[in-house]
């Protein structure tokens, strides 16, 4: 089976949970025995050497990296609100993809083009022209559903600016919801909400998987209990649930545990955090292993308030037997049990409550990584996922 995978950046460092969901598709076809291509842009916003990729990437039939500008200008941004167009599409719309997806279409018979989420549907019309191959797309998340509950937390000029780009986007991904040939969405919830909007498109819930057998199990039930987040910074949702941690959380933790101490970690960390002190937090960025970072850390907090999809970072810290503290919208998509694998609450107070809760009778946060590890064992194993999806795509190029 030949797949194209189509990325809008490459899927590399792996210090993210878009680059881990990516890779993840990658690694296993490869390891399926597909004969896999790759066309990603290599974009400013995310720019990679090329040079620095490991050698997985040259496993590929191929792999093409074409360079685009993705900064925000606020000018094109401005033409957009007037023309009632998505901006966050038409940043990844680029004349050069355009062309290199061509000559990879004409000197490849693919039987699957696999776009990575809403920003590569604009090269659909491209891929019925130039190929036979039927095209599915992988549902990260619903774009538009981010943004909506991004405005919901903010008022004034900035609140209509984000419903605004909700709209737009909402308008766009409903517009090309049944151009695929299979949706892949990566959780039952997703899949109601894209029904709900019109999708009548062969669809296949295909959540994110883990080499288990990969990730070492490392839970830390001996003092100091360590507490951590980790993930791209560059990313709204993150900064939001990282500032309710910060400044509606950690004063209840820290008054409460003088003794606890916080990681923060992630790309693109703005320079704010790392100037403001907050007592018992230790700014870090970037780091340049995510496992080795994790390794000696007890507790993975998750608060999310906005995003859509599945949280990968919560996969991987119940594979390595973490406990995690998460909230309603972070455990969307995962068939974790409140308290049996993770602790789930809402709102500060009984959030704060969880960290205490655990810090103070370490057992529970070994109980908690027991039942993380167990349940990612037995449902999200990566090997038999994504065989199951190959399965579809047979059978999908067959009928």
């Amino acid at each position: 089976m030949k797949i194209l995978q189509l990325t809008n950046r490459i899927p590399y460092p792996l210090n993210d949970g878009g680059n881990i969901g990516v890779m993840y598709y990658t690694q296993g076809f490869l390891n399926a025995g597909v004969e896999l291509s790759m066309l990603a842009m290599n974009t400013s916003r995310h720019f990679v050497d090329t040079a620095t990729l490991p050698a997985l990437f040259k496993q590929l039939r191929h792999f093409v990296a074409v360079p685009v500008d993705n900064r925000i200008r606020p000018l094109a941004a401005f033409i957009c609100l007037l023309r009632n167009r998505s901006y966050n599409i038409e940043r990844f719309i680029s004349r050069e993809v355009a062309q290199a997806l061509v000559r990879l279409l004409q000197e490849t018979s693919f039987d699957i083009v696999q776009l990575e989420g809403l920003y590569l549907v604009p090269y659909v019309p491209l891929i019925r022209k130039y190929s036979k191959a039927k095209i599915s797309i992988r549902q990260h998340n619903v774009e538009f559903r981010i943004w909506e509950r991004l405005a919901a937390g903010e008022s004034g000029l900035k609140k209509w600016y984000l419903s605004t780009l909700a709209g737009q986007l909402r308008r766009f991904e409903t517009r090309h919801i049944n151009d695929y040939d299979l949706i892949l969405p990566i959780s039952q919830q997703e899949a109601a909400t894209l029904q709900d909007l019109g999708a009548t498109s062969d669809m296949m819930v295909h959540p994110f998987g883990i080499a288990v057998e990969d990730m070492p199990f490392c839970p830390v039930t001996t003092p100091p209990i360590r507490l951590y987040h980790i993930g791209a910074m560059d990313w709204q949702p993150n900064q939001e649930s990282v500032n309710w941690l910060l400044e509606k959380v950690w004063p209840l933790v820290s008054a409460a545990l003088p003794e606890a101490r916080l990681y923060l970690a992630g790309r693109n960390m703005p320079e704010e955090y790392f100037q403001k002190k907050w007592p018992q937090v230790e700014v870090v960025g970037e780091v340049a292993d995510a496992r080795a970072f994790e390794q000696d850390k007890s507790i993975l907090l998750v608060p999310l308030l906005s995003g859509g999809g599945v949280r990968i970072k919560i996969f991987q810290g119940m594979a390595m037997g973490k406990a995690v503290v998460t909230t309603t919208i972070g455990l969307e998509g995962i068939a974790a049990r409140a308290d049996k694998e993770v602790c789930v609450a809402d709102d500060p107070e009984h959030f704060a409550g969880k960290i205490i809760e655990l810090v103070r009778d370490p057992a529970k946060i070994g109980a908690l990584g027991q039942g993380g590890r167990h349940l990612m064992e037995q449902e999200y194993d990566q090997t038999r996922l994504i065989a199951g999806l190959i399965d579809k795509y047979k059978s999908l190029c067959t009928a």
